[in-house]
């Protein structure tokens, strides 16, 4: 999960606890400053979620501000010394909270990123994802050159629209469980990826060590195979829509480089984050 899907998550949960808690007050006829005072912690709340520590650290020192002013006639009619605890409580606990939760927040988003950049697994599949099939295309690239080896790649394109069709839940289990068959399948040293650009689902397998005749073999298979399990699966693909294609190296040059960057185009849909950190180095 990238940090602005959590950011969002935090932010519905968030509200939603903020304003039951002001719900509940006012029920049980708690003082209506002391309401409005519950309600001030949302601003706190969005400055820290989406401006961080100094957000946070401003919209604690406002929402202090704004509970001071609303005590104002009670203490022009008392005198300051009844409140003075209560205000002191109440503008420690808005700066408090905007600062903390802000460095939080900050910390939060530090990890998600991390996370995000050194990602390998397909979300959807369980298997590879684009950035593992870059990385280890990279990898089996250089040790051909290096050790004068071979190897393949195969891949089969499955029309997303068809998939559609079977509504949000039903695709997620269908693709999770022919990601777990096709994992299973696999030899120690093989690896699948799957990739997502909107009108296909794209499954890449990594052949190490595979020529031409025996990646003709495997992709015959692995077309077979994935009919199979989408037929299984209730998925409305005609068998003639996938396409499939085999790729071996060295030879194939150009056409794994245009794999490469259409793998490449989707990683950076996927993950914009490591994407803007690597244009800018």
């Amino acid at each position: 999960m990238g940090y602005d899907k959590a950011r969002y998550l935090l932010l519905g949960t968030g509200l939603t606890v903020l304003v039951l808690v002001a719900l509940v007050m006012y029920a049980r006829r708690v003082d209506t400053v002391e309401v409005v005072a519950a309600l001030l912690f949302i601003p706190v709340f969005l400055g820290l979620l989406f401006k961080g520590f100094p957000g946070g650290l401003v919209a604690g020192v406002l929402a202090a501000v704004v509970y001071v002013v609303l005590r104002y006639p009670a203490i022009e009619a008392v005198g300051a010394g009844e409140f003075a605890g209560l205000i002191a409580s109440r503008s420690l606990s808005y700066v408090l909270f905007g600062v903390v939760g802000g460095w939080s927040s900050r910390v939060l988003e530090s990890s998600l990123d991390k996370l995000e950049l050194y990602d390998q697994v397909d979300d959807e599949t369980g298997l590879s994802n684009a950035r593992f099939f870059l990385q280890q295309t990279d990898l089996e690239l250089a040790r051909a050159k290096r050790y004068q080896t071979m190897f393949s790649v195969v891949v089969l394109d499955i029309p997303a629209q068809p998939l559609a069709a079977l509504g949000r839940r039903r695709r997620a289990a269908m693709l999770r469980n022919l990601g777990r068959k096709l994992g299973d399948g696999l030899r120690n040293v093989d690896h699948i990826a799957h990739a997502h650009d909107g009108d296909h689902h794209r499954l890449a397998a990594i052949l190490p060590e595979t020529g031409s005749e025996g990646a003709e073999v495997f992709r015959s298979r692995f077309a077979d195979e994935v009919a199979q399990q989408l037929a299984s699966s209730g998925a409305p693909v005609d068998p003639a829509a996938l396409r499939s294609q085999a790729v071996t190296l060295p030879g194939d040059e150009e056409a794994l480089a245009s794999l490469r960057g259409d793998f490449t185009r989707i990683d950076q849909l996927e993950h914009p984050v490591s994407a803007a950190g690597d244009a800018a180095r």
